[in-house]
Order: structure tokens, then sequence, then C-alpha cells
């Protein structure tokens, strides 16, 4: 989600008027569509075989897990740029997903472009608090929720990470987040919230509901790691591991069961994912910092800078 300030000079509306920029990510892979007011995408002088090749190409050798294969159902030309039906057939059935390409085939996204004729939501203004500032656009506030957290519940800077357990790349960043919460301790107060990718990873919703089944028994991180750890395993494996790991972490397999099975969870797996939409996620991992996002399995220094320049500020 993208959100213009009213209060904007003319020179910088201007500026973003000239090009939307969408933030794209799956899978912690980011890119940035430039579209011009005369047009801008489609201009690479590929054919739509070329595109549908090269696209194939990438999804199924980046972005899919092992043994899983993606095939082109349907395209269409939608605003200058392709609209890719595909179905993904993977352990647990095929699975519908709708992606984005450009005519260059050089940016790939979940998001279709932004329409900047339509109105776009207000700027959200976070409450009265001692929570920080996030300039109107990102209620911090409000996206600490209730799920599970580490730190000072009053600190100055708040890390909101959006995660999904069956994305690779939020795999890799797991040990960037503990070296983040070893390193400034109470200083900051770190959230985990979940943003299952449906199309991409169907045993991703049901892992979050077993970790949140964890965390009824105080596991929550425990079994967070777990699942990270041993990401290949369930994800070949099936929903069935959820239940094993209960058993390797010593947790109450009948109260654990009981929870996994009811879908408990599932509504409030859900409720994570469209704040996290609201908020302007697109893909996993993110991370908010004070109302910043950055999007990625980024290195730890990348957030450091962010936390320490909103640690000066307080």
């Amino acid at each position: 989600m993208i959100y213009l300030d009213e209060d904007k000079s003319s020179d910088t509306m201007k500026m973003v008027v000239l090009g939307i920029i969408v933030g794209v990510v799956l899978g912690g892979a980011i890119g940035y569509m430039y579209a011009s007011a005369s047009g801008g995408a489609g201009k690479g002088g590929l054919s739509q075989e070329e595109v549908t090749a090269k696209t194939l190409d990438f999804v199924n050798n980046n972005m899919l897990p092992p043994g899983a294969t993606a095939k082109v159902e349907s395209i269409t030309d939608t605003s200058g740029i392709y609209q890719f039906n595909f179905t993904i057939n993977s352990a647990s059935g095929p699975i519908n997903a709708p992606a984005y390409v450009t005519k260059d085939a050089s940016l790939f996204f979940l998001e279709p472009p932004i329409n900047m004729s339509a109105p776009l939501p207000p700027p959200q203004t976070p409450p009265a608090g001692n929570h920080p500032d996030t300039g109107g656009k990102i209620n911090m506030a409000a996206l600490v929720d209730d799920d599970p957290a580490v730190g000072d519940p009053n600190a100055k800077v708040i890390v909101i990470e959006f995660s999904d357990f069956q994305c690779p790349f939020c795999a890799k960043a797991v040990q960037t987040v503990k070296d983040l919460k070893e390193f400034y301790g109470d200083q900051i107060l770190f959230v985990y919230r979940d943003f299952p990718i449906y199309s991409i990873h169907p045993l991703a919703g049901k892992a979050a509901e077993a970790a949140e089944c964890a965390d009824e028994q105080g596991k929550f991180w425990e079994y967070h790691d777990t699942l990270f750890e041993k990401q290949q395993d369930w994800i070949t494996g099936g929903a069935g591991k959820f239940k094993d790991y209960a058993v390797e972490l010593g947790l109450d397999t009948t109260s654990f069961g009981e929870c996994l099975d009811s879908g408990k969870y599932t509504a409030e797996v859900e409720a994570d994912l469209q704040a996290g939409i609201a908020a302007g996620v697109t893909g996993t991992p993110a991370f908010i910092i004070n109302g910043q996002t950055v999007s990625g399995a980024v290195p730890l220094d990348i957030l450091k800078d962010i936390v320490d320049k909103e640690l000066a500020k307080a």
C-alpha cells in the first residue's frame, strides 16, 4: 500500500505522478516497477512467448520448494503488463496462483499495479500514548496487537516482523532476528505476526496456527525456531509433522492437538495477514520499525541502522 500525503509540496507530487513505485516482494525478493505517465512498462521488445519462458524458468528455479512445479494456465494483458495464472503442482495438491510480470520480463510481483486515478485509503493516525510517532502512516500501537513479543512493552522503538513459516527467505532471516533481539534487549519491543502467502505456501497458515497453539503453553519461540529449522521436513511431510514437533518440545500433546484440529487460531492468523496488508506489506519477511518498512531477508546492519536512528530520537 502506498500512501500519498495531502501536504506534499507540488514538486514532490509531480515526482509521484511521474512514476508509481510498487514494492514487490515474494519470499524476500524485492523489485520496483516504474511506470511513466505515457505508459512505461511493456517496452522490453520481448514476445509473449519469451516472457512466458523467462517467467516459468524464474518461478520454477527460485520460488518453489523442492518437488513443486508451475505451469501457465492463461495470460492476460492488463494495463501494459501480463497477468499470469499459474497452477502449481505441490505435494499437497494443485494450487492456483495469479502473478504479474512486466513485458520486459524483468519484474515479477503478486500485487496488481496501483491505479493512481482511484482514491487511496486515508493514512492512519496513531492514538495518544507513549508509542512512537510514525508520521501518520502506520499505526504501530495497533500493529502490536496481542501477538508474541519480547522486550519492553513501553520501548520507544517497536519492531514488527510479518513472516511466513513456509517462506525460505524468512528462514534465512531467523538468525538476523535473534541477533537483533539479543543486541538491543529491552531497548526495543519485537513483535512477531503472521503473513502466510497461501497461493504459494499452502501449509503456512496451518503452521502459524500450530505456533499459536504452542504459544498457549508458553513455547511459541521454541516452536517458531523448530518450524524454521525443519522447514523442508514438514513441507514434504505434511501438516502431521506439527504434532510431532509438539511431542519433541514436551508440550501437552492432547491440548495441542485439540487446539490445532479445531482451527482455534484460524481467524487470528487471518487477522494478522489483513493487518499486514493494511500496513502495506506485500511479501515476507517484512519488518516495520517505527513506521518504516524494510522488506526481505536483509543484513542485520540495515535493521540496526534504522533502530539506532530511532533510539537517538527517543
